[in-house]
């Protein structure tokens, strides 16, 4: 794609991604959103302001014969992904860009939707690589925080290690998560059930040691079923 024709992208996601937060609302307990993050293990307090409920978001699939179809409209939980800007050089304060949505089509019950991939990124409105989902902001006092794949697990984890923990939307991209300025510490949580988080959490605490943050790599077993789960457990290890 020539760059004219990747700027015309980025503007058209860019545009999309704004429509669908705007029609969207803060996710409650007793919406779609909220019993799926309730059957994830998530005790939902206040909703993070990177999530979002679409009450009815269309559904559209790609068929055999490269025709799209729309297979209907579904609650869907929105979790923005973002990336800081420096529209003022380095020295000056960062703007959070938002470059994706992440879209989980639901039932009513809070279960995945009844259609081919229930979880779908948008298309990208700008260089995406390290963008998090931010689910609680970054702690200005002891400038500690966590980073974890997963929306529903980084809830989970921040809950029970009672820190600011951000998500990536799959294990790949851990490696290249960006952590806020002036942040000291950086705990890099790895799920003991992917395998494929191990290498790129290596990778995400390796860039972060070099930049002079201390860093954690910690181990959570996060096996859970719908509507049973356990409290993370974390054990501290080498990656």
């Amino acid at each position: 794609m020539s760059a004219a024709g990747a700027r015309h992208a980025y503007e058209v996601n860019r545009a999309r991604i704004a429509s669908l937060w705007a029609e969207a609302r803060p996710v409650s307990a007793d919406d779609a959103a909220g019993r799926y993050l309730a059957r994830s293990g998530v005790a939902l307090g206040a909703s993070p302001a990177a999530l979002r409920l679409h009450p009815a978001l269309d559904y559209w699939h790609m068929q055999a014969d490269r025709k799209p179809v729309c297979l209907g409209r579904f609650p869907a939980l929105l979790a923005l992904f973002e990336v800081d800007t420096y529209p003022r050089g380095l020295q000056g304060a960062p703007v959070p860009h938002a470059v994706a949505l992440l879209r989980i089509y639901l039932a009513a019950d809070g279960s995945l939707a009844p259609v081919p991939a229930p979880i779908k990124l948008t298309g990208k409105a700008g260089p995406a690589l390290g963008a998090c989902a931010r689910l609680a902001p970054s702690d200005s006092t002891s400038r500690v925080m966590g980073m974890a794949v997963g929306i529903a697990p980084a809830l989970r984890i921040a809950k029970a290690a009672r820190m600011p923990v951000w998500a990536v939307p799959d294990a790949a991209l851990l490696a290249h998560a960006r952590w806020p300025c002036g942040l000291r510490s950086l705990h890099v949580f790895v799920d003991t059930r992917d395998p494929a988080q191990w290498q790129p959490a290596a990778e995400l605490a390796r860039k972060a040691s070099a930049c002079g943050l201390q860093v954690f790599p910690m181990v959570a077993d996060m096996a859970h079923a719908e509507g049973v789960h356990t409290v993370p457990q974390f054990t501290a290890t080498r990656l």
